[in-house]
């Protein structure tokens, strides 16, 4: 009976101990916030997303609708925005037709 109740205490023990390692780590763990709310584990990344977001952040605006039919906003036409918006692209003749949108988008992105 002894030994049982010293292995359970040996048990308890240790899972206490790395509950109380997992805890300690959990709180000194920081974390970066962008200014939409993301979470990111490293400055490096929550700078290249908020660049990303400030470059694309016209794209989503709704001041899009309002404006003119035939204005580019940053070089993208109304109706590809509304289809990477909302609609998609249901068929390779849409994507065809936006092939130098879609170009552009990546180039975007990836600079």
């Amino acid at each position: 009976m002894d030994i049982t109740l010293i292995a359970i205490a040996i048990f308890i023990l240790v899972a206490i101990v790395f509950l109380a390692l997992y805890l300690f780590k959990s709180i000194n763990k920081k974390s970066f916030t962008a200014e939409d709310g993301s979470v990111f584990d490293s400055e490096s990344e929550l700078d290249i997303y908020q660049k990303l977001f400030d470059k694309t952040k016209p794209l989503f605006s709704s001041d899009i609708e309002k404006g003119s039919a035939s204005q580019p906003i940053l070089g993208f036409d109304k109706s590809f925005i509304s289809n990477l918006k909302t609609e998609g692209f249901p068929d390779l003749k849409t994507v065809v037709k936006y092939r130098k949108q879609i170009k552009l988008l990546s180039d975007l992105i990836n600079t």
